[in-house]
């Protein structure tokens, strides 16, 4: 019977094994990461996947992908290979060397990923933000070198229980990749990086003992050698190739890619633009330092002491009214767009709701604001002006109801209300915001209560937020998202029954406006927050009440325009500093001509929409941009960022400039990735 080489399934850094267990070249480490990036290709060719999914742009991206995961799986071989050569048998110097290099990459790259995680961990377990997020993690990066040291050492002796612990491996191998490709879709690249590492671990670990015979080793390790060399030439293409940006938006598309290297790639050469586009680009492209405040506008609402009165709806999309499913769910919210201005091309300037609440009250954008802290970033120090606190030095009193802790006037999103508190006893126990149902009675005493002074109030409801429980759990996630809204619908009927007494019908201005939009399913993507596609920033914006006249209008327009807007109304100069325009003459019946450019930005992603219907997204940490002409392709599916002609070279630049010129600078201040 012929000799036979064993080659053990240990997963990592295999010096600390037996020597029966440590053969020169862990195939079966190799073999697993080509198993989490097969599993990851397979998955985005289902039909129930992104449209498009197999065409040359996607067919590459998938190559770039498997071919990320093979270079991960060639490092450590590479790194097992090192540590059995150089460390002495049975040393534990491998699994330390292990666990240091999965924590250190976790501590510098998860907190910024799972910020989310770590406040929702925080608000839990009330432990401070920091701790939570040291817990996650620590919980994390463990689990890499944990699970590798387990099934290394197997200190079992059954051969049954092997083939069991090899049984459970497998199978906790798919419950990886199914956690990585359903939490964040194409968000967290550090998080979908551990994930796919621990499906290859486990997937590592599942593989038997290969009995392989002594006769013909050295041909094998001739073959194996030139075959690595192969694999490490299109990995080192996967990582560092100059991949065109249709490509890599794939890539990133794509659940559980590996596109945390991405940041090598360039921009798409936009430096040979000619300077004089940015000074045909008008006034907004320049530092607002030297601008002067804008009076009011000429023609006024003939309203004596205004009662101004927000109601923003999270997650709410442009394409609900104009749906029938969607005007069954929000009746109310139908009929004020028919008896008001009803602005069909409204964009919000981000998908998240702290920034596009934060630029709704300062009318300027997140990367115009200081962001600090700690863990969790907020503009608690920034020094914009907000409408507020021009509207309360003209007397004007203002109030908000906040459904979460951090839209008080202390975390800075929301600033300069005179009444800005959480009422601690509406919050019932593990809720993690004040229903509106709470909320709307509030304002409806309030504006009972406001007497003959002028006022502005507002309230942000987030029950339509996911996962869309409001109203159980039932049906598909659009289906509870309807009913959601259906309950935020009702709250408006009571708030417009409210302004339509006496002493308020004659004075009140009501502004119904989401926060952005929700995706389920466009571009491969659930919810909100780093993308901005259409989906996720056209935005209905309804304007109701004394002096409007009603009519649809089709103008693009900015929720940045909202803070000019209410200050204009009250026949206050806007600030300088304002980013946005008044709305005042559209809502009169007039027209008016916009210098300011629509801007939306979220998690650093940035987008322009233009007067042509073109429209630029830059992603900066991925280093991506794409264009798109939404006259003739307003679902956003054909990218043109790599047809760049002179007129589209000119839209680039044009983004990219505006951001370059407003972006808050101080030393060592960096923007920070917020999520």
């Amino acid at each position: 019977m012929p000799k036979v080489l064993s080659v053990a399934a240990t997963p990592v850094l295999p010096s600390t094994c037996s020597a029966s267990q440590a053969p020169p070249l862990r195939l079966h480490l190799g073999l697993g990461w080509a198993f989490a990036g097969l599993l990851n290709v397979l998955f985005a060719l289902l039909p129930s996947q992104e449209p498009g999914g197999r065409g040359a742009d996607a067919l590459l991206a998938h190559a770039v992908d498997l071919g990320r995961h093979l270079g991960f799986g060639l490092l450590s071989i590479a790194g097992a290979w090192l540590c059995q050569r150089w460390l002495p048998a049975g040393s534990p110097l491998g699994w330390c060397a292990l666990a240091v290099l999965s924590l250190a990459l976790g501590a510098v790259s998860l907190p910024t990923d799972l910020e989310g995680l770590a406040e929702r961990l925080s608000e839990s377990l009330h432990v401070g933000a920091d701790l939570a997020s040291l817990l996650i993690v620590v919980g994390i990066s463990a689990a890499v070198p944990a699970v590798a040291w387990l099934t290394c050492h197997r200190p079992w002796r059954s051969r049954w229980l092997g083939w069991a612990v090899r049984a459970a491996s497998g199978a906790g191998a798919l419950a990886a990749f199914a956690c990585n490709v359903s939490i964040s879709p194409g968000n967290n690249p550090s998080a979908h990086l551990y994930l796919s590492w621990l499906t290859a671990v486990l997937a590592a670990a599942a593989l038997p003992r290969l009995e392989l015979p002594l006769a013909g080793a050295s041909r094998r390790r001739s073959a194996a050698l030139a075959l690595a060399a192969l694999l490490a030439a299109g990995s080192l293409w996967a990582f560092f190739g100059r991949h065109t940006n249709s490509v890599m938006i794939w890539v990133a598309r794509r659940p559980s890619s590996l596109h945390l290297l991405a940041v090598f790639h360039g921009d798409g050469g936009l430096d040979n633009v000619h300077a004089t586009v940015l000074a045909r680009a008008g006034a907004f492209f320049a530092p607002r330092s030297a601008a002067q405040p804008v009076p009011p506008s000429r023609t006024r609402p003939a309203v004596e002491r205004p009662v101004v009165v927000l109601l923003s709806i999270d997650s709410l999309r442009a394409d609900v009214l104009g749906s029938a499913e969607g005007k069954q769910a929000m009746p109310a919210l139908s009929a004020l767009a028919q008896g008001g201005a009803y602005f069909t091309q409204a964009r919000s300037p981000g998908s998240m709701t702290k920034f596009t609440l934060g630029a709704v009250s300062s009318s300027r954008y997140f990367s115009q604001q200081y962001w600090s802290g700690t863990g969790a970033k907020w503009p608690t120090e920034d020094q914009s002006v907000h409408f507020a606190s021009v509207l309360s030095q003209a007397g004007v009193y203002t109030a908000v109801f906040p459904a979460m802790g951090w839209l008080e006037n202390s975390r800075g999103i929301l600033r300069g209300f005179e009444r800005n508190e959480l009422r601690g006893d509406a919050l019932p126990n593990n809720a993690r915001w004040i229903d509106g149902r709470s909320l709307t009675a509030d304002l409806v005493a309030a504006l009972e209560n406001n007497g003959d002074r002028p006022g502005v109030y507002w309230v942000h409801y987030l029950d339509s937020h996911a996962p869309y429980y409001r109203s159980g759990r039932g049906g598909t996630a659009f289906q509870r998202y309807l009913r959601s809204l259906h309950h935020v619908d009702e709250y408006l009927a009571q708030v417009r029954e409210a302004i339509s007494k006496p002493g308020l019908k004659e004075r009140a201005l009501l502004l119904v406006f989401a926060d952005h939009g929700e995706a389920f399913g466009d571009h491969g993507i659930s919810t909100h927050g780093g993308n901005l596609y259409e989906e996720l920033i056209r935005v209905p914006l309804v304007a109701f009440g004394a002096g409007v006249v009603p009519r649809t209008i089709d103008t693009a327009v900015s929720l940045v325009d909202l803070a000019p807007t209410i200050v204009d109304w009250f026949g206050v100069d806007t600030p300088a500093a304002f980013m946005g325009e008044s709305l005042v003459p559209l809502l009169l019946g007039g027209q008016r001509t916009f210098a300011r450019p629509i801007v939306a930005e979220t998690s650093l992603v940035q987008a322009m929409l233009f007067a042509d219907g073109y429209k630029a997204i830059r992603d900066l940490r991925r280093q991506t941009l794409e264009l798109y002409d939404l006259k003739n392709d307003p679902g956003e599916l054909n990218n043109l960022s790599d047809q760049i002609d002179p007129e589209h070279e000119e839209h680039l630049l044009l983004l990219r400039s505006f951001f370059q010129v407003h972006t808050y600078r101080e030393h060592g201040y960096r923007v920070p990735y917020v999520k």
